[in-house]
């Protein structure tokens, strides 16, 4: 017996409540004096909860006069004895009883009707669920006033039997007779208007389960899923984050979809603040995964400071070195490059890189080695020149990798030619300037004035020097 038909079990009304009316009325007027008297005695055990010991008793009568009996005399008999067996959860012995009473048609019309609806809810309990619906729906032909209940194990006989729209009916007379909310007769139409995909109609449901029962989590869950299947995305995020606030969520999946909601409505500062709570209160696990998506918000919310150390942690934990490729985009970007030299490096030695992340990774690290080089700086343009020489091994950055290497020569030409000139025009000025320093020497020395020692050697120098033009 499934735990569902064992709880329902619990609700059959008729085990001893309607015979206490039955058993005295029938024995004073169509009983045989005999069969009331041994049938008074087993009735009195029942009332008393000795079950076995009224089923002996009843056994013991049906064996001694069984064949004797009038109609009445068996049906009245088989009726109690049904229900000591009911009372003893043998459901089985107790439905062939009832099932036999009804079947001699001797009991009175209200007796019969009350062994109709024992019947359906025995064979209810026993899962036997054709049955069942046909005898409820006989005893419903009656003049008869049916419980919440009733309807509910007629809807729910028709879901067993995959009967989807048929339970719909009975299910909301029985939300319409209850008293007051019943949880299970709200869950079983859940289950119905999602077998039968009426979302619509579902989500309505869930809205009202919310509002009855705020503090049933699942509930919140299903209208938010309800609404994003319906791409009802704000709806969907307003039912998750009531949740949040009122406490209710405490799951890893449930905290990190509430900090994509805010991220999907322009709120990805609350989403990070919200992650970097979690991780604190350790409901929310300092993984790659969660490290990633905090690092992302906090740069969708622009702050780029805050995403960085987080994105470090989380490459750092990573197998592959995507996201040391990720740390340095966002340290080139923040112009940190020689950090942003460091992560590149990183994502190469880290591996399992596809090529073309491989063939990007290596134009950026050449970018970010060429802008630490300043005028002059041949060997950190040579480093960048190393990583723009293994991007143009990749057919997705060749020509980009080649044109940084022309321009990288280019530099180093002009600089060389820049220095030759610098040189040339370096040794003009000097040999003009020693001339003019010789022509004031000779003129000091016609003057006759005193030579001084740079002006002696100027001249010495002059007077050794060979003419100009001579071989």
């Amino acid at each position: 017996m499934s735990l569902q038909s064992k709880k329902l079990l619990g609700s059959l009304i008729f085990l001893v409540a309607s015979l206490v009316a039955v058993v005295p009325v029938a024995s004073a007027q169509s009983l045989s004096q005999n069969v009331a008297v041994d049938l008074l005695a087993a009735y009195e055990l029942l009332e008393e909860e000795k079950f076995q010991q009224a089923l002996t008793k009843l056994n013991e009568l049906m064996a001694r006069r069984g064949d004797t009996m009038t109609p009445f005399d068996r049906a009245s008999v088989l009726q109690i004895r049904g229900s000591v067996h009911v009372n003893m959860d043998n459901l089985s012995e107790g439905l062939d009883d009832f099932a036999a009473a009804l079947r001699l048609g001797a009991l009175p019309d209200d007796q019969n009707e009350r062994l109709r609806f024992n019947l359906a809810q025995l064979y209810f309990a026993t899962e036997r669920y054709e049955e069942a619906i046909r005898f409820f729906n006989q005893w419903l032909e009656g003049d008869v006033q049916p419980s919440a209940n009733t309807f509910f194990m007629l809807s729910a006989s028709h879901y067993h039997l995959n009967q989807y729209r048929e339970g719909l009916a009975p299910i909301d007379r029985a939300i319409e007779l209850a008293e007051e909310p019943t949880r299970r007769y709200y869950e079983l139409k859940n289950v119905l208007l999602n077998q039968l995909g009426m979302d619509a109609e579902r989500t309505q449901l869930m809205k009202q389960m919310v509002v009855l029962w705020p503090d049933v989590l699942s509930f919140w869950r299903q209208l938010s899923a309800l609404y994003l299947d319906q791409e009802m995305e704000l709806e969907s995020f307003g039912v998750l984050e009531s949740a949040y606030l009122a406490g209710l969520i405490e799951a890893e999946s449930d905290i990190t979809l509430l900090a994509q909601f805010y991220s999907s409505f322009n709120n990805p500062h609350r989403g990070a603040k919200l992650i970097e709570e979690e991780l604190e209160r350790g409901r929310v696990e300092r993984n790659v995964d969660n490290l990633q998506l905090l690092s992302q918000l906090w740069s969708q919310a622009r702050e780029h400071r805050r995403a960085i150390p987080v994105l470090r942690e989380a490459a750092g934990l990573s197998e592959t070195g995507t996201l040391y490729f990720r740390l340095g985009q966002a340290l080139l970007a923040d112009e940190r490059n020689e950090d942003a030299e460091v992560a590149f490096e990183s994502a190469i030695e880290t591996g399992g890189l596809p090529d073309a992340t491989l063939a990007e990774i290596y134009i950026l690290l050449g970018t970010a080695r060429f802008n630490q080089s300043g005028p002059g700086d041949r060997a950190q343009r040579q480093a960048a020149d190393r990583a723009f020489a293994e991007a143009e091994r990749f057919a997705s950055t060749r020509s980009q990798a080649r044109d940084w290497r022309t321009y990288i020569r280019a530099i180093n030409d002009t600089e060389s030619r820049q220095a030759i000139l610098e040189r040339e025009q370096s040794e003009r000025l000097a040999a003009a300037a020693a001339d003019r320093f010789l022509q004031s020497c000779r003129a000091m020395q016609i003057a006759g004035r005193e030579l001084t020692d740079e002006c002696r050697r100027a001249l010495e120098q002059a007077a050794d020097a060979p003419p100009t033009g001579s071989n």
